[in-house]
């Protein structure tokens, strides 16, 4: 697994090598990065680092319901794994509850 932190790394030839070598493309929320689930094999990982604000922000119950609708309708997903990194505060906590409470 990788996890860029640079927005060029979006681009199908860098998917397409991942997706050959069997590598997963961890998307992540980040203020400063595209939001796109990147699908490389059958396990996704998506960390939450809070936006707009990194580490602190929370987020909402809305947010949350669309994303798992998201992994949940992708047929090419087997597993998914969310990471709350949005822990500065207890955001992440709470956003971690909610998400696997409600979902």
């Amino acid at each position: 697994m990788v996890e860029f932190r640079n927005s060029s790394w979006w681009n199908k030839k860098a998917y397409d090598a991942l997706r050959a070598n069997g590598i997963i493309f961890c998307t992540v929320n980040h203020p400063q990065l595209p939001e796109d689930i990147i699908v490389t094999t059958s396990t996704v990982y998506v960390r939450l680092h809070g936006n707009p604000h990194v580490f602190y922000s929370s987020y909402s119950e809305e947010y949350l319901s669309n994303l798992h609708s998201i992994l949940a309708q992708n047929k090419k997903i087997k597993n998914a794994y969310v990471f709350f990194n949005n822990t500065a505060s207890t955001a992440g906590i709470l956003n971690a509850q909610q998400f696997n409470l409600h979902f």
